[in-house]
């Protein structure tokens, strides 16, 4: 948190971003532009344009604790079973990223693991449990302190619902407008397999995010 000038924002924290990336699924990939906006510990909204063949549609998700929904601007639905589990899940891992409740809330145990190299570099590494969440691996740059990698087990929605590895890496770390820094670019390769790069910008912590942004869609 230091490296990167983040400060201690409790449990709490919230943040906004955009982002341009692809989407890649069966050989196909998706290029989407999108909003994001999540209020720790467990509240996540995004709404992301997608080309499908020419034809734009745009996909909004939301999740409340332990409800999500989803939407494609045609139907609306409320998401349950493995996708929910997954969902709820990955709104975890986007906390656990921004490194607060590791040193404001009890019920985390960080233990060190040994290091991987990311893109070359050699890494510190960490890894962070809670009871009833998904371990996380957290790797981080050796020299700059950045985080640079992390590890999960997911459900894989693309191989019915199999457990899997998501490699989540983080790079082109650069100071966003309120002077933080922040990783411009991030991959997910899932069991083995490129899945979701992206370009994102105009990250920024922010004192709290309205809330009706994460009612239930209708």
């Amino acid at each position: 948190m230091k490296a990167a000038g983040w400060e201690k924002h409790g449990a709490n924290v919230s943040k906004t971003w955009t982002d341009k990336g692809g989407l890649h699924i069966g050989g196909q990939k998706l290029e989407y532009t999108g909003e994001w906006w999540f209020s720790g510990p467990d509240k996540y909204r995004f709404q992301a344009k997608l080309n499908f063949g020419g034809t734009d549609v745009t996909v909004t998700a939301v999740t409340n604790g332990d409800k999500a929904w989803q939407s494609d601007g045609n139907q609306t639905e409320a998401i349950t079973g493995d996708k929910l589990e997954y969902t709820v899940a990955q709104v975890y891992f986007q906390w656990v990223y921004t490194l607060t409740p590791l040193l404001t809330e009890k019920g985390f145990t960080l233990k060190p693991i040994a290091g991987v190299k990311v893109d070359g570099n050699e890494t510190t590494g960490v890894e962070v449990t809670h009871k009833d969440k998904p371990a996380v691996k957290l790797y981080f740059d050796a020299k700059t302190g950045l985080l640079a990698k992390a590890e999960t087990t997911v459900k894989n929605e693309f191989d019915g619902w199999k457990e899997t590895t998501d490699e989540v890496t983080f790079g082109g770390w650069k100071a966003g407008d309120d002077k933080k820094m922040y990783p411009s670019k991030t991959t997910v390769t899932r069991g083995g397999t490129l899945l979701i790069e992206t370009e994102a910008s105009n990250h920024k912590y922010v004192e709290k995010v309205e809330a009706k942004l994460f009612d239930e869609l209708k």
